[in-house]
């Protein structure tokens, strides 16, 4: 561009004591001419595509960081059943800071000593929406632009339907339906407990104890496990919503909750296929303790392979949207995780992505999750990347 309008400088305007314009010169002159303006034109019009627009979440870390968050809760879901009675030790740690109620209900039985069953505990889902405009919208943006890196770099199709920030009836996702992605400030549980107390006396007591306790997880997604007695057979449900909190102390936890979501929901296939044969090579009939110890094992493993994914790809897939997240968060993110027994095998993952590569680990996970374990849980001394067995 410069060279062009440096020759068009030297080009004299005509003069007094210039060279004369012959036909042949005025036709060279006008060509040159032509040729510059079509030069300018086009450099111009190349200028303004390499000029893209910035990112619409460029600012996103930092209303993370600094943009205040509602407390008001609304009913997401009617009061249902919790068959794994999660609030009783919040009941049991209010009683044992209450002692006046327990000495209340002495004196109501007219004994000392008495006991108390758990009769049941019902719950109901309560959320904040996302409704900030300096975050709603750029999260969806930053969220649908890092899963598609993800899936461009593991090859896994894409599980969604959309990605937005209102909320939908939960229910179970039918064959062929994609998952829906939900956008929230904060989630929490209202629960409503009941408990049966009697002692020594012909009297009983009943006494009904409401909450709400917060959900920690920054991102979920559930299946559940049916057992069919009659056949004897297992089988899976899995909830139509995967839902995301905007709020957490640490916002490098809530950027990575999209990518590895995405990354639950696409190999939870394989992780439910992996306990179904592991419950049905038992020979005797198996508890449920025995059961719960199968699941967690093995969504242990999925949490491992998904939590090592977007740990060994943050810094090329979040980092370069995101520059100014830095690095101590990431590790302070993996500090807490270590607290948890769930993520006990992320360590382990971590260093054999090092090793294999991401491509290599989703499909190793996808052929057979069992090989994946016993690689996972090798030395890296006796960790070798050795073909799969088949299913």
């Amino acid at each position: 561009m410069v060279g062009w309008l440096v020759m068009m400088k030297g080009i004299p305007a005509g003069d007094d004591e210039g060279v004369e314009m012959t036909p042949k010169s005025r036709t060279f002159f006008l060509v040159s001419w032509l040729w510059a303006v079509m030069w300018l034109l086009l450099t111009s019009g190349l200028s303004f595509a390499e000029q893209q627009e910035p990112a619409p979440y460029r600012g996103l870390l930092a209303a993370l960081q600094s943009t205040e968050r509602s407390t008001t809760f609304i009913p997401f879901t009617e009061f249902v059943k919790d068959p794994e009675n999660t609030d009783h030790p919040a009941c049991m740690d209010y009683l044992g800071k209450n002692p006046g109620l327990i000495e209340k209900i002495r004196d109501d039985l007219g004994c000392e000593e008495i006991q108390w069953q758990l009769q049941g505990i019902d719950y109901r889902l309560l959320y904040v929406p996302e409704d900030r405009p300096e975050i709603a919208g750029p999260f969806i943006a930053y969220s649908q632009a890092v899963i598609n890196d993800l899936l461009a770099r593991t090859g896994l199709d894409n599980p969604y339907h959309s990605i937005a920030t209102h909320m939908e009836r939960e229910g179970e996702l039918t064959a062929g339906e994609r998952v829906r992605a939900v956008i929230v400030q904060d989630l929490a549980r209202e629960y409503n407990a009941r408990y049966h107390f009697s002692g020594t006396t012909d009297k009983t007591i009943s006494i009904g104890l409401s909450g709400q306790s917060s959900i920690d997880e920054v991102g979920s997604y559930s299946s559940y496990l049916h057992y069919d007695q009659a056949s004897g057979d297992y089988r899976f449900s899995r909830d139509r919503l995967t839902i995301w909190k905007t709020g957490a102390a640490n916002p490098y936890t809530v950027l990575m909750t999209p990518l590895e979501e995405t990354l639950h929901i696409a190999l939870r296939d394989d992780t439910e296929q992996a306990i179904r044969r592991s419950l049905k090579k038992r020979t005797t009939p198996v508890s449920m303790a025995e059961t719960k110890a199968v699941v967690e094992e093995w969504l242990a493993l999925e949490e491992a392979v998904a939590g090592g994914i977007v740990h060994h790809l943050a810094p090329e897939i979040i980092k370069a949207r995101l520059p100014d997240l830095k690095g101590d968060l990431i590790q302070a993110d993996l500090a807490i995780k270590a607290g948890y027994e769930k993520y006990r095998l992320l360590p382990n993952a971590i260093a054999l992505l090092k090793e294999m590569g991401v491509a290599s680990v989703v499909e190793h996970y996808r052929r057979s999750p069992e090989d994946l374990n016993k690689l996972l849980k090798n030395t890296p001394e006796e960790r070798v990347d050795r073909p799969v067995e088949q299913r």
